[in-house]
């Protein structure tokens, strides 16, 4: 299991991924699933960008604030995405 904490502004917010074997993908406090095909499903989370790259995925669950992504799981990738507030003034 991995997590992924990003601290903004006053409120922290925090990404828990949990990794089933090669069959589930569980990504809590969603904002949005932004891609879901046969060999690659992303979400945002918490200022953080998960593509989940395979092979039969589908978004199985999208409720609660988590995702879960299914199919043959076979590499997970977590980027940080640019924040308005870095690099500049407000």
């Amino acid at each position: 299991m991995g997590s992924f904490e990003l601290t903004g502004g006053r409120v922290p917010v925090r990404s828990v991924v949990t990794i089933d074997g090669d069959s589930e993908v569980l990504i809590e406090n969603c904002r949005r699933l932004v891609e879901c095909s046969e060999i690659k499903c992303s979400v945002i989370s918490a200022g953080f960008l998960v593509e989940v790259w395979g092979s039969g995925l589908s978004a199985s669950s999208y409720a609660n604030g988590s995702a879960s992504i299914c199919g043959r799981i076979q590499s997970v990738n977590v980027t940080r995405r640019s924040s308005r507030r870095e690099g500049g003034s407000r």
